[in-house]
């Protein structure tokens, strides 16, 4: 386990591991042995007060661990890495044709380290995003990728990229794939989930609205129990307060709050249910830039003035 953590450790970031481990047994049941170990972290929380926002399995990534480490993800609204088998760009349309996911970063990628041990990528762009989360108290709101892969030197499994072309970098990120290439540095690339009936096709998306699922869920605690009057004022003060934060940091772009007649019935009211409607949108990051650039003829007569004037 040290070289995984190590992966994790050269990009930076310092923060809490929690292992669970467990005594290899032979192959055929090791598998087993790590799906195991994964299930044993929804207890994790109440056992030791720890609540994990990030999720891989090193060395035992396959796709029955992928849907456990997808499952746990679920379960704390994490963010988890999976390094896929293939290594060809149509081998991994294959391979992802099975894989729907709005919390995965799927890499394939091998790296170099910067003591020159072969190791997968995804252990490095988990450390990058936890770095890049913990930067502010609003870094949840960023994204990893785009950004320069710290403890990484080299790539063994290279791919295409070509600035504002058609490329294999970009295909593959449209797949829904994490790659990474030289530009500057080795970039990370790619922030897609594989989950088109959620219609939410970013990774920095699911996380901001993850985030203000667990601050609205945080806050509303002390409502529970409280006379309806008390908890309603309680309720939408402290969300309209926690929104107008947002808006002023940038997180997202407006709001709307409202408590509906239509849902809050008589029935519901006297059940002691109370319900909340929240409209949120969220500050998207740019994905292209498109450029029109035309070659016209209209600017020689300048010229001409230019030379009289000077004259």
């Amino acid at each position: 386990m040290a070289t995984p953590l190590k992966d994790i450790e050269s990009t930076g970031i310092d923060g809490q591991f929690v292992l669970s481990a467990f005594e290899k047994p032979d192959e055929e049941h090791a598998q087993g042995a790590a799906l195991e170990a994964i299930k044993a972290f929804k207890k994790v929380e109440q056992e030791h007060k720890i609540r994990p926002k990030f999720f891989l399995a090193p060395g035992y990534d396959s796709a029955g661990v992928g849907v456990a480490l997808n499952d746990i993800a679920d379960q704390f609204r994490g963010v988890f890495a999976l390094a896929l088998k293939s290594k060809t760009e149509d081998a991994l349309k294959t391979e992802l044709s099975t894989i729907t996911t709005h919390r995965g970063i799927l890499t394939f990628q091998d790296v170099r380290r910067m003591d020159n041990e072969v190791r997968p990528l995804n252990g490095f762009l988990t450390g990058l995003y936890a770095k890049v989360m913990a930067e502010g108290e609003f870094g949840f709101a960023k994204t990893y990728s785009n950004r320069a892969i710290a403890g990484v030197v080299g790539i063994v499994d290279t791919i295409e990229y070509l600035l504002g072309q058609d490329c294999e970098a970009d295909r593959l990120r449209g797949l829904g794939m994490s790659v990474c290439f030289v530009d500057d540095g080795i970039r990370a690339w790619g922030r897609e989930t594989r989950d088109p009936d959620l219609g939410i096709d970013s990774l920095h998306s699911i996380v901001i609205f993850d985030t203000i699922i667990e601050s609205v869920l945080q806050s509303q605690k002390r409502a529970i129990d409280m006379q309806l009057t008390d908890a309603l004022k309680e309720v939408t003060d402290n969300l309209d307060a926690f929104y107008r934060r947002l808006v002023a940091n940038n997180v997202v772009l407006g709001y709307k709050m409202s408590v509906p007649q239509d849902i809050n019935t008589n029935e519901s009211i006297m059940a002691g249910v109370l319900h909340v409607c929240q409209e949120v949108q969220e500050m998207p990051l740019v994905g292209r830039i498109v450029n029109k650039i035309y070659r016209v003829s209209n600017y020689g007569t300048e010229l001409v003035k230019t030379v009289n004037g000077a004259a």
